[in-house]
């Protein structure tokens, strides 16, 4: 096994600790995950901290990574109703933000206690492959929803487009309450809100009788 191969290997093997554990995920752990002596570690990577990194990195690529988010969203059941697709769809939208957001944390914790050096370089490095692959991550988005949702074009209320827009917003406003305040409610009610609406039909008001003759007159 080449060298480039092992350092594959090794951050394939040990993503999902870092992903659970973060910064405060020991030597020994890593090395027990990559199923490697922890000198073998160290022969690869110049430290834990330089691992660390390179696996934040590469777990920041596949979150935002525009093919899978095209091949789920095509797995998606054209057939089956729309507040299921819906369903589906911010289950998905939540889960690739949440991964994210728990990868973003891990590298912002690291340049803390790094104080950026060797990871603040390789992070400049790749920010600008980040930021085309984003681009091209939003448009297999848009491009995904407008699919899912085109068999039932014809009821809704709104363009398409704005329909859209609505789901992402609805996933990006769920996906994890950074506020704390409420829970973030089931994928399945924030899909039925979305296609029936918050409200249903207005009540009806029983009309007030009108005043009789004895109600009007002088006192």
């Amino acid at each position: 096994m080449t060298p480039d191969d092992r350092r594959v290997a090794i951050v394939d093997a040990v993503l999902p600790l870092v992903g659970e554990r973060g910064v405060d995920v020991t030597t020994r752990e890593l090395a027990a995950a990559a199923g490697v002596a922890e000198g073998t570690l160290f022969r690869v990577f110049s430290s834990k901290h330089d691992l660390v990194g390179t696996v934040a990195l590469e777990g920041l690529r596949r979150a935002s990574g525009p093919r899978q988010t095209r091949d789920e969203l095509a797995a998606i059941d054209r057939t089956a109703p729309l507040e299921e697709r819906l369903e589906q769809v911010i289950e998905l939208g939540r889960r690739r933000m949440g991964d994210v957001v728990r990868w973003i944390t891990v590298l912002r914790v690291l340049a803390h206690r790094t104080g950026m050096g060797e990871h603040g370089e390789r992070a400049a490095a790749v920010r600008t492959e980040l930021a085309a692959q984003r681009e091209l991550q939003r448009t297999v988005t848009v491009e995904g929803l407008t699919a899912v949702i085109q068999p039932d074009a014809e009821r809704l209320r709104v363009p398409i487009e704005v329909a859209v827009a609505l789901v992402e917003a609805a996933i990006a406003g769920t996906h994890g309450r950074v506020d704390h305040l409420l829970p973030a409610p089931p994928a399945r009610v924030v899909a039925d809100a979305l296609v029936h609406g918050l409200a249903g039909p207005a009540p009806s008001r029983t009309p007030e009788p009108a005043p009789t003759t004895a109600d009007t007159r002088e006192p």
